[in-house]
């Protein structure tokens, strides 16, 4: 009969995990955040090299070059063509919506958010958009808005 000791936030059993989310010392955490951001962005590269395409995989010296972005800080995001959309015509930048390209989407982030927090821009195999970023802006964790 397996047995479980009491703990603050609940039962552990023999192996000594809890159930719920790993908590992280506050000391750790800013760290804890970038790791986390890194091995996001790696994955992210990752799901590039396997799976099916409907659209053409971005090639190996951008995704090194990508891997060389996540070494130096930066952190890869991804938006759909259709959020390039809506930005750009809230900034008044020209999109073509029918053939989206690299540099257009550059465009319209920089116009938006600035030429400091993005670093990079590449079409993803699903026919968005992966960006390297810097983790913060304007002192803030940097993330892509919802819409």
């Amino acid at each position: 009969m397996p047995t479980s000791t009491s703990t603050r936030g609940g039962t552990r059993g023999r192996s000594g995990k809890s159930g719920g989310t790993t908590s992280v010392p506050r000391t750790y955490k800013n760290v804890n955040q970038s790791f986390q951001g890194k091995i996001n962005s790696f994955k992210t590269l990752y799901q590039q090299t396997t799976g099916s395409a409907r659209f053409p995989r971005p090639s190996t010296s951008t995704l090194n070059t990508f891997a060389n972005w996540i070494n130096k800080g930066a952190v890869i995001q991804t938006c759909t063509s259709a959020q390039l959309a809506r930005w750009a015509r809230a900034n008044n930048v020209t999109w073509n919506s029918s053939n989206p390209t690299t540099s257009a989407c550059k465009n319209v982030l920089t116009k938006k958010f600035g030429k400091s927090p993005i670093k990079a821009c590449a079409r993803t195999k699903s026919g968005s958009f992966m960006v390297a970023t810097s983790p913060t802006w304007k002192g803030k964790s940097f993330k892509f808005p919802a819409n």
